[in-house]
Formats: C-alpha cells, sequence, structure tokens
C-alpha cells in the first residue's frame, strides 16, 4: 500500500488520520513538530502527504523541499482558516474535515500518482 506523511500540529488530527489510513493498510508517519521528521523524511519515501498549512510559517517552503526530494510526491494542504488566495498549486481541504471527503482526496490524488 502507499506511504503517508502528515505534518500538522495537532496530535489529535494526526492520530486520526493515521488511525483512518492505517485500517485502509497504509503505512502513515505523523510529526506534530516539524524539527523531528526531517532526518526521517529520507528514510519514509512518501507518496503523498497532508501538510498543515499553519504548521511552520514557511510550509509552502518546505513541502517544495520535500517535492525536490521525491518530485512523484502527491501534496494535500489542510488548514483551519480559509487561504487567502487560491492554491492551485496542491489541493486543500478545510478543517475540520469530513473524513470522507479527506479520503477521497488521498485516494483521487493516490490514483493520480500510480496512472502516471
Amino acid at each position: 500500500m502507499s506511504r503517508i506523511l502528515v505534518l500538522d500540529d495537532n496530535k489529535g488530527i494526526c492520530n486520526l488520520i493515521e488511525e483512518i489510513f492505517t485500517m485502509d493498510g497504509h503505512e502513515v508517519r505523523t510529526y506534530s513538530d516539524i524539527s523531528h521528521f526531517d532526518k526521517e523524511i529520507e528514510k519514509f519515501r512518501p507518496d503523498i502527504g497532508l501538510f498543515d498549512l499553519h504548521m511552520a510559517s514557511d510550509m509552502l517552503k518546505i513541502i517544495r523541499k520535500i517535492k525536490k526530494i521525491y518530485p512523484n510526491m502527491k501534496s494535500i494542504i489542510m488548514s483551519a482558516e480559509e487561504p487567502q488566495e487560491p492554491f492551485t498549486e496542491f489541493p486543500f481541504i478545510s478543517k475540520p474535515f469530513d473524513i470522507t471527503a479527506l479520503k477521497n482526496l488521498v485516494y483521487d490524488n493516490l490514483r493520480q500518482e500510480m496512472a502516471v
């Protein structure tokens, strides 16, 4: 199955996402502290990442850095606040999110990757 990376400073969100996708057979790594994931990312090699936009002041820069290492990794932005500008670079989902909507968004993006 797929490897899913989650960066969100809310441990409850991390645990929820991990539980949802682990039950479906995916390997999930969650980080609620941005400083701890940097060394682990190279070992994990994610297929898709779910990123809280406000976890770090430069979250988009961090995502782009990860995408340079793993250009085929799909990325989804999450936030409780609507972004001031629409995202064209990455799909966006508002928190609190509907679990079914999140799963559909993740699986749609993974299917796109597999079709390439």
